[in-house]
């Protein structure tokens, strides 16, 4: 039987050792199970439970035990930063955890990263995107700069995607490859959201791409009608969306569709990520760095079909990203040696290299970014979603901070 422990949401302060004691590690999981994004939640920690049932719950003859923690409450959206914070504190007082899975979604690792780091565990993130935790946001002061994140003065944070200023890239080349010179930016008021928008302008004006207005929607959905009305006067050629997908977002997107039922519309990842989706959600071309799980060969199709959902059918390729979280984080315990203490697991981990994996191949850098730079387009209308190729950053013209 796997050694895999379902714990509740805790959190508890005071300084732990750095090494931890007797023959079990403990890897935390900290993932919404709750909102728009429990359905990737599911599907990235059954690929981590996989991952670990391979290497058969032990590591070089210690045991290693997986804790899940939900990062969101019932009744909200997204995750919540109380229950983050208490989770990435319930790790740091756990005198065996030696890493920590997380976050999920873009954004909350930034309310982590500083409690995991300051304790010496490894972290990492499946699907965060979030540009400052490994580099200086472009377009803003550098004191809004990575050093924050890290109190301890080492990097301990490692995501498996793309920053999002390489997913602004990618959208914006998207748009201007349709022909659009003029755009709108709508986002909502969320830390990712509003990250994406700046970045997305940031890259745009180094592309050429006039940004024409910048709105932000608000919980209301009244308003979203005079809302569309004032992107319509500026007569974008494109509307960018860089919310989440919820409730609030199909209503907004309507009401852009019926004041520029012409004008296309493109989103970002946290939209084609976001689950159920209402199901008068207008067209929308997305990208996500999540790509079908076909693109990444033989190996990936067999990962995903080895996942039982039940009744849920199949897992999304979201699995595999967790299931190589947690290859990442095996391989960095074994590369450590015996005696697995917290600072040789973070060494390895942090060490630039190469890796083939179930997402394919893409080398690390050492600071916590990954090479890869590639994202899915997707066309989503309604409920369902089409992948319609690889869209990147253009090789080249966009410079990474």
């Amino acid at each position: 039987m796997l050694p895999i422990l379902a714990a509740c949401l805790a959190g508890c302060g005071g300084a732990e050792p750095a090494k931890p004691p007797g023959d079990t590690l403990t890897v935390y999981l900290s993932m919404p199970l709750h909102g728009v994004a429990a359905r990737a939640a599911g599907d990235v920690a059954a690929g981590a439970r996989l991952a670990l049932a391979d290497a058969h719950g032990r590591v070089d003859g210690r045991q290693i035990r997986l804790v899940e923690l939900d990062s969101a409450k019932p009744g909200e959206e997204t995750w919540d930063p109380s229950a983050v914070e208490a989770n990435a504190k319930q790790a740091a007082a756990d005198a065996d955890a030696i890493a920590y899975i997380g976050e999920l979604d873009k954004g909350a690792s930034a309310i982590s990263v500083p409690v995991t780091n300051d304790a010496g565990i490894l972290q990492v993130s499946p699907l965060d995107g979030l540009t400052s935790l490994t580099r200086d946001e472009p377009g803003t002061p550098l004191t809004n700069g990575p050093a924050r994140y890290y109190p301890s003065g080492t990097r301990t944070f490692q995501r498996l995607v793309p920053t999002d200023y390489d997913q602004a890239a990618a959208l914006i080349a998207w748009v201007r490859d349709r022909g659009a010179r003029r755009i709108a930016l709508l986002q909502d008021e969320r830390l990712s959201g509003r990250e994406l928008s700046s970045q997305a302008h940031y890259v745009a004006a180094r592309m050429g791409i006039e940004v024409v207005d910048v709105e932000e929607a608000h919980g209301d959905p009244t308003n979203y009608p005079a809302l569309a009305r004032r992107v319509a006067m500026t007569s974008p050629d494109a509307v960018i969306y860089t919310g989440v997908g919820d409730r609030d977002a199909a209503d907004l997107l309507a009401a852009v569709r019926r004041a520029m039922p012409a004008v296309p519309l493109f989103g970002g990842s946290s939209l084609a990520t976001s689950w159920p989706r209402p199901a008068d959600l207008p067209a929308v071309s997305v990208v996500s760095p999540v790509l079908p799980a076909a693109q990444d060969g033989p190996r990936s199709r067999l990962v995903i079909r080895r996942i039982d959902r039940g009744s849920q059918g199949q897992a999304g390729p979201e699995a595999l990203y967790g299931y190589e979280a947690m290859e990442f984080v095996i391989d960095a315990i074994r590369a450590a040696g015996h005696d697995a203490e917290r600072a040789a697991v973070v060494r390895a981990a942090m060490t630039a290299g190469a890796r083939r994996s179930v997402i394919g191949r893409y080398g690390t850098d050492g600071r916590g970014d990954v090479s890869t730079t590639r994202f899915g387009g997707y066309r989503l209308d309604g409920r369902r979603q089409v992948f319609t190729g690889v869209r990147e950053p253009p090789a080249g013209a966009i410079k990474r901070p």
